[in-house]
């Protein structure tokens, strides 16, 4: 997947014109969610909610099917980078960079599911 098709952009920075906009505080449920330690977070099986689990699901097939995402936190004025490194984003606070961190990991499971099927027709390891 290319890194570039899910950015995070803060309350004053413009989305960019060939990305869908998508506001994290139009996403009941999401903060509460992204609010839990790491480990209760980032384990996106576990979640209650379905809506959430749903509406990350639906940004990760746009992005798997090559559309980019921006998603608007409103607990940032600007944000220059998405953080990859684990121990980062396992400290950080930005609602927008913890959901585009799931995004991808969602998005990672489709490329890696759709790799195993085209292998041997299943989705074993």
């Amino acid at each position: 997947m290319n890194k570039n098709h899910v950015k995070t952009i803060g309350i004053k920075d413009e989305s960019r014109k060939d990305a869908y906009l998508e506001y994290i505080n139009q996403v009941d449920g999401l903060k509460d969610i992204l609010n839990r330690d790491f480990d209760e977070w980032s384990n996106f099986d576990s979640w209650e909610s379905i809506s959430v689990q749903q509406w990350i699901f639906s940004r990760a097939l746009d992005v798997f099917r090559g559309k980019k995402i921006d998603i608007k936190c409103d607990c940032c004025e600007y944000i220059d980078l998405i953080p990859n490194d684990f121990e980062i984003i396992k400290k950080e606070k930005c609602y927008g960079k913890k959901s585009a961190y799931i995004i991808e990991k969602i998005v990672d499971e489709i490329e890696l599911a759709k790799a195993r099927r085209e292998r041997d027709g299943t989705y074993s390891a």
